[in-house]
């Protein structure tokens, strides 16, 4: 024995128990793979499980008939129409099936929107400019500054008041001035609500995906067919969620509504539903309720339902958001002041262009630029309320679709 090692008077202590240790985790190293190689049920494929979900993929089928798809505009338009407006004012591109904001692109949209040689697609541009819903908003207010600025060029030049350019000038420097500040701040309202949409979209697609694995797909859950009865009721909740947050913020036909509830959820809930002041809440409600059950049960573990949860917050919260937007426009005030600031640059122009043109070339002009600033006014009008023009019908046909590839399309 070499010196160092007769020098450790610990040695033989430590050496019976590293013995001892090593046969007492023996058996735990073989218990390990026993447990894992035991026998378990083979997890369900989806015939295994399809007779289950028959009434839902009944109620999804039931829910999208109800509702025409969106691809060219036309659903939009029907809801302008059924609410009483003229949806000419508002949809572009419904006459002409130009791309527009009220439809989603795809990448065939793209082509014929950006795709195009420069002078066609001016031409095009130049073509349909007749549907343009700029042109039928402002064409009256310019007509009648064009008709005035004529009357005014063709007075004497006796009556006409001399009168300087430079106010005329100033005027004009503020008024674009107010102009791009409105038209900014209304685009932003449009960002914010597509923004909110596209967050429903994906939120609901990670639920969806959550529960479907860990509910509806998982052969360990401690109560299977419990938890499978909460992921077709959780798919129907998303269904009707998004549904009616798009009728809540295009003010559709209430019976519509209430038909898709009817189709989606059971008589008594959806008859709860539609007595609601909004009918969205009480839906994120009954979703919050079936995962809490579901927790309660141990079928879904804990940061699962953490998860879950927080989802559906982060939903709650798109609808809040969604209300401050359609319920807070931006200041009236500052858009009449737009409009007053407008009249008043357009009832003196005239006497600055009288005596420099013919009276035909000043009207001409003036309804030139008339329409270029009136027209930007216009803009940010249509824009300003948001959910008039996302196509939010064909969203929620996505969000549809998404529940039907993720709860009733699994691969074997």
């Amino acid at each position: 024995m070499s010196p160092a090692v007769a020098s450790t008077p610990w040695l033989p202590l430590l050496v019976p128990s590293l013995v001892s240790a090593t046969l007492t985790v023996q058996p735990l190293a073989w218990s390990v793979p026993a447990r894992c190689s035991s026998s378990r049920t083979p997890p369900a494929t989806l015939s295994s499980i399809g007779s289950e979900l028959e009434p839902l993929s009944v109620a999804l089928n039931r829910a999208n008939e109800l509702v025409q798809d969106d691809f060219d505009g036309q659903a939009q338009v029907a809801l302008w129409r059924s609410s009483g407006r003229d949806p000419t004012y508002k949809v572009s591109g419904a006459r002409t099936n130009e791309p527009s904001f009220t439809r989603l692109f795809t990448h065939e949209t793209w082509a014929s929107y950006t795709g195009k040689l420069p002078l066609t697609r001016w031409l095009g541009i130049t073509a349909t400019w007749r549907f343009s819903t700029i042109l039928r908003c402002v064409f009256p207010v310019s007509l009648v500054a064009s008709l005035w600025a004529y009357l005014i060029a063709g007075l004497p030049g006796v009556l006409l008041p001399r009168t300087s350019p430079v106010p005329m000038s100033l005027m004009g420097t503020a008024l674009g001035l107010l102009l791009v500040f409105r038209t900014n701040n209304s685009y932003l309202r449009l960002s914010e609500a597509r923004e909110l949409w596209s967050q429903v979209v994906i939120l609901c697609r990670d639920l969806s995906q959550t529960v479907s694995c860990s509910l509806l797909h998982d052969e360990h859950v401690p109560h299977r067919q419990a938890a499978r009865d909460s992921a077709s009721r959780i798919c129907r909740y998303l269904a009707a969620f998004a549904w009616e947050l798009r009728a809540k913020l295009t003010g559709g036909p209430i019976a519509e509504s209430t038909r898709l509830l009817e189709a989606l959820l059971p008589a008594g809930e959806a008859a709860w539903i539609a007595a609601q002041r909004s009918r969205p809440i009480p839906i994120l409600y009954a979703l919050r309720r079936e995962i809490n059950d579901q927790f309660r049960q141990g079928n879904l573990p804990c940061q699962l339902h953490r998860k879950l949860e927080e989802d559906v917050r982060a939903l709650d919260t798109v609808v809040g958001s969604c209300e401050r937007l359609f319920s807070s426009p931006l200041p009236p005030t500052l858009s009449r002041h737009i409009v007053r600031c407008l009249q008043l640059w357009l009832f003196g122009l005239p006497f600055v262009l009288a005596g420099t043109m013919a009276p035909l070339c000043v009207g001409l002009w003036v309804f030139v630029v008339s329409y270029a600033f009136v027209g930007i006014d216009e803009v940010g009008v249509q824009v300003e309320q948001p959910f008039e023009i996302i196509p939010m019908t064909r969203i929620c046909k996505i969000v549809m679709s998404d529940l039907e590839e993720t709860f009733l399309r699994q691969p074997v």
